[in-house]
């Protein structure tokens, strides 16, 4: 749909479908990993294709951290499981295939399963074998894992993991795609790494990465899983390399896919960085990417009930949408059966619906679904 166009529905027996179509996966800013794994297919170096996403950014070499701590989870219990030889808190040693139950107790941890105490804190040193984390239920062996009382709950974090050791566990991409796609995901990963680990007023200073917001971080399930020994080779071939701004670290955003085009930081977010520029990514389609382009319908009634409202009758979406033709921060505004109106942003919607992304357009019809072209490219 071009902005600012008022679509009704046309008059009919049969109830109206909504059909949204859409393109990409994620937010859509900074690098395209099937981009890059397209345009590594292609024949491009890890060099190139950061070139491409990260506009005036220059490959920079920076020492290794040492000491990074990742927020594995909070939760109010955590199940660990031994994958061999672990010693908990410098005394008692948790054997192979033992089990240990970790709940919060009164602002203390109570110890169940292969042991029964109450300690202030938990120390787990892996020494090597893979320790399992329940939540979120993978398995690490590189750092100490600490499980600490937290407002209520517990948190577990791992502590004293160089950046290279944090990276080996970074499940962002497959281990299998091409290797100079694997280089670029590393040194972006990399250099989110050390931007968390250096950069002052921490809101939260227990930890420096979250492995949840700050990378999928799976540890030793990625490092030795399938052609692990791939991406290990890739973290490794690019140690210390980071990506820099006019002698700044950047940003290094990443998203699953495009759809085409990437979008400009602040239309997303706030910020306005030279380096995170909309672009043209024709790439983005390689790799048998099952989100370059997708759609959903949804009736007119169903569409009512997630909105908070009727059935939706009429739809406009406004100006503003970024060069991608996100929609972010453009307001849509749904009229019902009733006459009433509801107005959203495309971010409010993406989360509402359950879209991909925010680079969408919509188009109602009755009876069978028809007419229209598709979605723009986005170049």
């Amino acid at each position: 749909m071009l902005a600012g166009l008022f679509v009704p529905a046309p008059p009919a027996s049969a109830e109206t479908q909504w059909q949204i179509d859409g393109g990409g996966y994620g937010h859509g800013v900074g690098l395209s990993q099937y981009g890059a794994c397209s345009m590594a297919a292609g024949g491009s170096g890890y060099a190139q294709i950061l070139a491409h996403y990260y506009r005036g950014s220059a490959v920079t070499g920076v020492s290794e951290h040492n000491d990074l701590r990742v927020l594995l989870r909070t939760a109010s219990s955590f199940t660990l499981t031994a994958g061999g030889n672990t010693t908990i808190n410098g005394k008692w040693n948790l054997p192979a295939n033992a089990t240990l139950v970790a709940s919060h107790s009164g602002g203390r941890i109570l110890l169940s399963g292969a042991l029964n105490t109450t300690v202030d804190a938990l120390y787990a040193d892996m020494a090597g074998s893979p320790l399992k984390v329940s939540p979120p239920g993978n398995r690490f062996n590189r750092g100490t894992l600490v499980v600490t009382p937290n407002a209520g709950n517990l948190q577990a974090t791992l502590v004293g993991l160089s950046t290279n050791a944090f990276l080996r566990g970074l499940g962002e991409m497959p281990s299998s795609w091409p290797t100079e796609a694997l280089k670029s995901q590393a040194i972006a990963g990399r250099t989110i790494a050390h931007g968390k680990a250096t950069r002052s007023g921490r809101w939260d200073a227990s930890y420096d990465l979250n492995a949840l917001i700050d990378g999928a971080y799976i540890g030793y399930d990625k490092e030795y899983g399938a052609q692990g020994s791939r991406w290990v080779s890739a973290v490794d071939s690019t140690n210390g390399k980071v990506l820099t701004h006019q002698g700044g670290l950047i940003l290094a955003v990443y998203s699953s896919s495009s759809g085409g085009h990437t979008e400009d930081s602040e239309r997303v977010w706030y910020s306005t960085l030279p380096y995170l520029r909309g672009a043209a990514d024709p790439a983005d389609s390689g790799c048998n990417n099952p989100n370059h382009r997708w759609s959903v319908t949804y009736p007119a009634t169903v569409m009512g009930q997630k909105l908070g409202m009727g059935p939706v009758t009429a739809v406009a979406i406004g100006s503003g949408a970024g060069p991608s033709g996100r929609l972010d921060k453009v307001n849509v505004t749904f009229t019902d059966s009733r006459g009433a109106t509801r107005t959203f942003t495309g971010a409010q919607l993406r989360s509402l619906l359950g879209l991909k992304s925010t680079k969408f357009w919509i188009k109602g019809s009755s009876g069978n679904r028809g007419g229209g072209s598709g979605p723009p490219s986005g170049s």
